[in-house]
Order: structure tokens, then C-alpha cells, then sequence
């Protein structure tokens, strides 16, 4: 009985073991299989090994050009005046003659004071005037008198002496009297206040009816939009350029407000600094525009774009046609002489053209045809179907900015290494 036990279990153990290794057989084919499966799959059409479907790609030419090359950087926009509004007396604020956000002249009025005390120191000074010009007529009829007495001996010269001084004391008060009552008409014309430059104005800071302190209470603000002015700061390796330029005569420089769809607005570089920032290794400069049409407004940022030298036959590209590898730019650039159209991976480096269009400074030619769209689906060899595109405009190559020309115009990145 107890071999037959033993021998039970052991062919129960045996049972189990066939069958575990028949599943594992099982799975092991299955796996095979699946693997073979997709092998085949992978060198059918898909791969890129041996693949036959071609790749829907847009494309462009490269094209040759005449660019005006750009130093382009960020600037922002400043008033060419700006007055912070304050009385200069004492006083309560009476009526206001302006509003929030208006257009004023130089000249207009804006604000009126209380003006009686002011009015009344006016008076008092004239009476002043008036009694001591009183005084000095009868001193002046006085000295007449005495002199043809003292000529005769019937009066002391110091008498006559004497007269004659009191003549001269009183007309030096006259003069005195005078001087306080202009300060007094001076004082009664600050209570009328105006604006001392044209410009638009800003929120009203005071409502009538409050106490305004001289020289501290502020009213408003007028910023002097028309013109305006631009400042920014230049990487210092363009200074000796930009001065030799400025020397021989103007320098344009192009703005673009951002979110501005429009022409850039031209203006002129106007100041260079006498310093070069040793902290960012910048220069500041300023540039002017005549900004008639107000595109330009104080404290808004702006992309500039310093006009520098011209390139007559540059090569341009979309923006959009240019990939970053881990080793840099590159391109995919269509095998025209192959009839399946396949890519090739093309190293470039080139500088930025605003904000939708490069020049290649190295890695592609004149005619070559490079790929703008579709480039997630590609690989090196890739046969591709270049799809219909309407022809390049103007627009799609002269973007925003340097824009305003009709020409390219290429802009030198802040840092000086294109893209």
C-alpha cells in the first residue's frame, strides 16, 4: 500500500508538469507567431526600410533676394514730454474744464481756483502803489520848492539836502510797491491753471471741491503722444557700427506694437547713451516717430527693428521650414531627381527674418525645394507627395516687420547667432 501511494503521487505530480509545459508551449507559439506577424507587417508599406506610400508634404523654393538686414530687439514706447500736473498755490479747487483721456493745446485751460483771496492781495497791493506815489508827488513838489529856495540862501543845504533824499527813498518803494503787486497778479494767475504742453491727458486725479497744496497735489498727468519715442538697448558689438552710421547720417529704425497686424511704423534713431551698461553689456538709445496716428502708445512694449546694411541676393525660407535637432537646424530638402521625391536631411544655419521667414546663411541653394509642412511624419529617404499650395505672397516672406518696405528684411538676433 505504500508504494502504490508513492507511485500515485508521483504520477499525479507528472500529470500536472506535462500540462503546465503544454500551456507554456502554447504561449510560446502564440508569441512566435505574433512576432512573425508583425515583422511582416513592418516590412510591408509602413516602415522605413521598404516603404511605398508617400508622404503628403507642402513645399517651397528656396528663393534668391535683396534683404535689408535688421538688428532687432525690444524696446518700449515713451512720450516725447510728459507733465505731472500740480497747482503752484494754495487753494480750493473750483471748477475742472477737462476730461479723462481728451486731446488738450498748449495754452488751454483746465482747472480754476478759488481766486478771492488771491484778488484781494491784488487790491491791497495797488492801494499800497497808489498812497506812496501819493507821497511822492508832494516829496517831488516839496524838492522843486526847496531848490529854488536854497539857490537864493533862503534855505540850508541841508534841507534841501534832505528832501532830495526823501524823494529818492520813496521812489525805491514805489519800485518795491510795484514788484509786490506784479507777485500778487502772478499769485492771482496760478489760481487759473493750464496746460502747459500739448498732449492727451490722463485720469483726473482731484475732484472740485478738495484743498490742492502747492507744488504736492497732483492733478493729472499730459503725455505728448504725437511724437513719440521709442528707447531700447543695443548689444554693445553694434556700437561701432551703429555710431559710424549715425555719424554719416540717419538710421532708421522700425517699431511694431505687439498684437499689431499692421506696417511697422518708421521712425529715426535720435540718441545714443554716453555708457555702456557694464552689468548687461547693452547701449540705451532712443529712436523718434512722428506717430501721427497714435498707433504708438506710452509704456507699450514693441518690437524694433534697427534697418542695417543690405544683402543683395539672399536666400530665404518660411520660418516654418526649419526643424532644431540635438546638432542643430535642419531642413528636409526634396529629391527632385528622384521619381518617388525622396527627403534628405539637410544641416543649415541661418538668421532670423522677423517673425515668419529666415535667411540661409549656409546648407541650401538658390532652386532647391524644402519641405514646410508635414515634416512630424518624415524620415531620412522618405518618399513624399507634394501637395498643391497656392503661390508664395509678398506677405508670407515680408512678415510684420522690418515690414513697411516691401522688402525682406532679415533681422540679426539680440545675441548675434540668428536663430
Amino acid at each position: 500500500m505504500i508504494l502504490y501511494s508513492k507511485h500515485s503521487a508521483f504520477s499525479s505530480n507528472f500529470s500536472r508538469l506535462i500540462h503546465h509545459l503544454g500551456l507554456l508551449g502554447l504561449f510560446v507559439c502564440l508569441t512566435i507567431g505574433l512576432a512573425s506577424g508583425l515583422t511582416a507587417c513592418s516590412s510591408g508599406e509602413d516602415g522605413p526600410g521598404g516603404s511605398s506610400r508617400k508622404v503628403p508634404v507642402k513645399t517651397i523654393q528656396v528663393v534668391e533676394q535683396q534683404v535689408q538686414q535688421t538688428l532687432a530687439v525690444v524696446g518700449h514706447v515713451e512720450p516725447s514730454a510728459s507733465v505731472r500736473l500740480t497747482s503752484q498755490v494754495n487753494g480750493q479747487l473750483m471748477e475742472s474744464f477737462v476730461q479723462p483721456g481728451h486731446r488738450v493745446k498748449a495754452g488751454q485751460l483746465l482747472f480754476r481756483l478759488d481766486p478771492r483771496s488771491y484778488r484781494a492781495a491784488v487790491s491791497q497791493a495797488k492801494a499800497v502803489l497808489a498812497r506812496d506815489n501819493a507821497k511822492l508827488a508832494l516829496a517831488r513838489q516839496d524838492l522843486t520848492r526847496y531848490k529854488g529856495l536854497a539857490a537864493r540862501d533862503f534855505l540850508s543845504k541841508q534841507q534841501y539836502e534832505q528832501s532830495l533824499t526823501e524823494v529818492a527813498a520813496l521812489e525805491a518803494t514805489i519800485s518795491e510797491d510795484k514788484a509786490l503787486l506784479e507777485a500778487a497778479e502772478v499769485q492771482l494767475g496760478h489760481t487759473t491753471i493750464s496746460a502747459p504742453i500739448a498732449g492727451r491727458v490722463g485720469e483726473l486725479l482731484v475732484d472740485p471741491g478738495n484743498i490742492v497744496a502747492a507744488g504736492a497735489t497732483e492733478l493729472l498727468v499730459i503725455n505728448t503722444i504725437s511724437p513719440a519715442e521709442v528707447s531700447f538697448a543695443v548689444p554693445e558689438k553694434y556700437l561701432p557700427e551703429l555710431n559710424r552710421r549715425l555719424r554719416a547720417g540717419s538710421v532708421e529704425v522700425r517699431v511694431l506694437p505687439e498684437g499689431d497686424r499692421g506696417e511697422a511704423v518708421s521712425g529715426q534713431l535720435t540718441i545714443i547713451d554716453n555708457t555702456v551698461n557694464r552689468d548687461t553689456g547693452t547701449v540705451a538709445m532712443r529712436a523718434a516717430f512722428a506717430n501721427l496716428d497714435e498707433r504708438l502708445w506710452p509704456g507699450q512694449f514693441v518690437r524694433v527693428y534697427i534697418v542695417m546694411e543690405e544683402v543683395p541676393q539672399a536666400l530665404v525660407i518660411p520660418f516654418r521650414a526649419v526643424l532644431e535637432g540635438v546638432s542643430g537646424q535642419y531642413v528636409y530638402v526634396v529629391d527632385t531627381a528622384d521619381e518617388d521625391h525622396r527627403v534628405v536631411v539637410r544641416p543649415v544655419r541661418t538668421v532670423l527674418l522677423d517673425s515668419s521667414s529666415l535667411q540661409v546663411m549656409e546648407g541650401l541653394k538658390a532652386g532647391e525645394i524644402v519641405v514646410t509642412d508635414g515634416q512630424l511624419n518624415l524620415f531620412p529617404d522618405a518618399p513624399v507627395e507634394i501637395l498643391a499650395d497656392p503661390p508664395l505672397d509678398s506677405s508670407e516672406i515680408d512678415p510684420s516687420a522690418a515690414p513697411g518696405t516691401g522688402r525682406t528684411a532679415a533681422a540679426v538676433s539680440s545675441t548675434g547667432s540668428g536663430v
